[in-house]
């Protein structure tokens, strides 16, 4: 074999090689999102029922709730408005809305059912991740895997939401040990329109992050949600989705719980949130400690799949 054909063979084999290397780097990717994806829909099949502390900001406001989850509904009673306790006509409708639930069979279904469109809607989304994006992996730092997504021109949306979705380059972070999902985050690439633009238009540069902590062995709850996308739905009407939520002060809720006690378990933490506040809140010279700095709680809970 001459010396000019061995080194025109040798040189085929680098350029084989340099261009499976990056396929094979996206077949990884793949495999390990979508074992991600198992893993957090496997999840959802066998939920834990939590009590926890959720802060909600939308619209120029700031509402902090204590809140009890079970298999029935979800229960919650306020702690704050805008930094401020309740006033005695928030707490009476909180309290109302409670008695609703505990006694009201259909109140507990329209519940229910909010919270199961809410788990259904991102289970769909989940299940997208493998196949409607491409990966790139960027090494592990502090034991979680980080990736960067790109959305894959091969794939055909199912849905508005999942056009939106799809829409999205971003990062995603999976947690290296127990493969699951510590955070994704994604911004719009362009605008996403509707029916040629006629019936809706999200613009350029929208972004949303989600993050996941660990609470309990084998169990991650979702513990921050920011959602900024702005735009126009039909005859102009203008939307903005501005959504802040915080979750933590994860607690398990006690398996045997009635209805009845969770609503009054909730009433009585909630109210002592709220007057551990008016305490804190006052001026120092009525409470006697001049160093003493006012509180905030800022958590919140956004809806988990069941």
């Amino acid at each position: 074999m001459g010396l000019v054909r061995k080194f025109r063979i040798c040189g085929l084999g680098a350029v084989f090689i340099l261009a499976v290397l990056p396929l094979k780097a996206q077949q990884d990717a793949h495999a390990l999102v979508s074992r991600m994806v198992d893993n957090e829909l496997n999840a959802q099949k066998h939920p834990r029922y939590w009590m926890f502390r959720q802060t909600s900001q939308k619209g120029g406001s700031t509402q902090v709730t204590e809140a009890i989850e079970t298999t029935k509904c979800w229960l919650s009673w306020p702690v704050s408005y805008n930094g401020h306790p309740p006033t005695p006509e928030q707490q009476k409708a909180a309290k109302q809305e409670l008695d609703r639930l505990v006694r009201d069979d259909h109140a507990r279904r329209q519940n229910r059912a909010a919270i199961d469109q809410d788990a259904r809607k991102s289970a769909a989304l989940l299940r997208m991740l493998p196949d409607a994006f491409l990966f790139t992996s960027h090494g592990t730092q502090q034991g979680n895997i980080r990736l960067s997504f790109q959305p894959n021109p091969r794939f055909q949306p199912p849905s508005r939401e999942a056009k939106v979705f799809h829409n999205m380059e971003g990062t995603l972070v999976i947690n290296a040990k127990e493969i699951r999902l510590v955070s994704l985050s994604g911004r719009l690439r362009s605008d996403v329109t509707f029916g040629a633009g006629f019936l809706g238009r999200l613009h350029k540069g929208g972004t949303f992050h989600v993050e996941q902590t660990k609470v309990a062995p084998d169990d991650w709850e979702t513990s921050l949600i920011d959602v900024h996308i702005a735009g126009r739905a039909l005859l102009f009407h203008t939307i903005s989705e501005q959504q802040h939520q915080i979750n933590a002060d994860f607690r398990p809720a006690p398996s045997d719980l009635s209805l009845a006690q969770a609503a009054s378990m909730l009433e009585k933490k909630g109210e002592k949130a709220s007057v551990s506040m008016t305490h804190c809140c006052r001026p120092a010279k009525e409470i006697g400690d001049a160093s003493t700095p006012p509180q905030s709680f800022l958590t919140a809970r956004a809806a988990q799949a069941n």
